[in-house]
Parts: structure tokens; C-alpha cells; sequence
């Protein structure tokens, strides 16, 4: 076995006596289904980089902000692009506005049996920068994520950055790049709530009340427009015109 990945199941073996976020408790515990394993093998064959235009032949109509860089990196942008959502056109773009706000496993970690809490979580350590507060799950009062220079992070990035030393061996490479991502996307689900799960007045997935939102702010968010356009029109082929949003 390469050291790299020796190193990885070494780590991820470690006694359950030291208190590690639910999360890696969860990836610890994921085991491996050889029909998911081959679909991540493909995955990682099939691979091509995103390569972001910096400068585009037609300059964009609005204006532009970049993301605001902070302290702390989520595991997820180890390997994920922020902003992450590009598959779907119709709604990546909402979808991408919220990871500014919210982090990826409020949407997108959902174990079973447990019951999560969710609050703001600074990603700045340094105080003379702004905040980048984002709203995170919380299990016995610890977040259940992980950074970038978390142990499993580091150990993530260098197996996937690790270079075949001959043309031979890329494809043993491939299989533990495909065991490690089965690994860490075993406790994540691929699809995140529906939009109206959140932005509804009966049973929000979020408690917006004990994350400080006003009644104001509430109100707004529970009704807002967009959400319950993608409710209604839900087909790639419906366009969204503005006139669906005044309905």
C-alpha cells in the first residue's frame, strides 16, 4: 500500500477515545460498496480540471465581486471549486449566493438518528478582518466540520495531488483516489434540501429566529419569490422570466 494511503487508513483507524467532529466519525465508519467504488473509479478517469476565464470575450453586464478569502478553507474546497454549483444552469447561480452565507454540510450532511443544531461560525480567526460568520451544524455543541489543515485534509490533498511515478501505476493511483472519494462522500448526501424546505413559515429547516434573523428578515425569506418559482416550474426546458417571479 502507498504511504500516502497507509497514512489515511492509519489516521482514520485511530481510537475512537479522542474526540474527533461527527463528521470524520462518519468517514470513519464508512465502508466500502464495490458497486459505488467502480462509479468513483470512473469518476476520477473521466476527471477534467475547471479552468476559470479571468478574461471573458464579451465583458459581463453587471458588476462582479470576487469571493472574499478567509482564514479558514472547508474541507470541501480541498478538492471543490467556490463558488462549488455549476451542474445545474438554471439554478446554479442562487444556489452559489448561499455559499457565501451557509456552509456546504448544512445542505449536504445529513447522518441519521442525530439531531443537528445550527449556528453561525466565524471563518476568520483574525480579528481585524471582517467576519465571515457562515451558518454551520453543530453536535454537542462542536462544529461537525473540518478545514483544510485538519489532519484528513492534509492527508486528502496530498493522495490527490501524489504523481503516478510511471505510466504503469496510474491506474492503481486512479483506485485510491477513488476509495478516498467514496470515503469522504459517504457521509454526504449529492442533493441538498429543496429550496421551500428552507424558505418556508411552517417547519424551516433552519431556526432563522435563533440564528438572530429579524421578523422582518423572516418574513422575507420564508416568502420569498425565487424558491417558489423553481417549486412550481421545476423542468430544465422552463425558462425563468420575470414575470413568473411577481406571481
Amino acid at each position: 500500500m502507498k504511504p500516502l494511503m497507509y497514512s489515511l487508513y492509519l489516521f482514520l483507524s485511530v481510537s475512537a477515545a479522542q474526540a474527533e467532529p461527527l463528521y470524520v466519525e462518519r468517514v470513519k465508519l464508512s465502508t466500502t460498496d464495490e458497486q459505488k467504488l467502480q462509479e468513483a473509479h470512473k469518476q476520477i478517469k473521466e476527471h477534467k480540471e475547471v479552468i476559470l476565464k479571468e478574461k471573458l470575450f464579451v465583458p459581463p453586464f453587471h458588476k462582479r465581486s470576487k469571493n472574499e478569502s478567509t482564514d479558514k478553507k472547508s474541507l470541501c474546497n480541498t478538492c471543490h471549486q467556490s463558488p462549488p454549483h455549476n451542474a445545474d444552469e438554471r439554478k446554479r447561480s442562487f444556489l452559489n449566493m448561499h455559499s457565501r452565507y451557509i456552509s456546504c454540510e448544512t445542505c449536504h450532511f445529513k447522518p441519521e438518528n442525530i439531531q443537528l443544531e445550527y449556528h453561525w461560525l466565524n471563518f476568520n480567526e483574525d480579528d481585524n478582518k471582517i467576519s465571515a460568520k457562515r451558518i454551520t451544524p453543530f453536535y454537542n455543541k462542536e462544529a461537525v466540520i473540518i478545514f483544510s489543515d485538519h489532519e484528513l485534509a492534509t492527508q486528502a490533498k496530498q493522495t490527490w495531488e501524489n504523481k503516478p511515478s510511471a505510466e504503469s501505476s496510474l491506474d492503481e493511483l486512479n483506485r485510491e483516489r477513488a476509495k478516498l472519494k467514496l470515503d469522504l462522500h459517504t457521509p454526504l448526501s449529492k442533493e441538498g434540501p429543496e429550496c421551500l424546505e428552507c424558505h418556508n413559515n411552517k417547519d424551516p429547516l433552519l431556526d432563522l429566529k435563533s440564528l438572530g434573523f429579524t421578523e422582518k428578515e423572516i418574513t422575507k425569506l420564508q416568502q420569498h419569490s425565487i424558491p417558489r418559482f423553481f417549486s412550481r416550474f421545476n423542468k430544465e426546458e422552463q425558462r425563468l422570466r420575470m414575470s413568473d417571479l411577481l406571481q
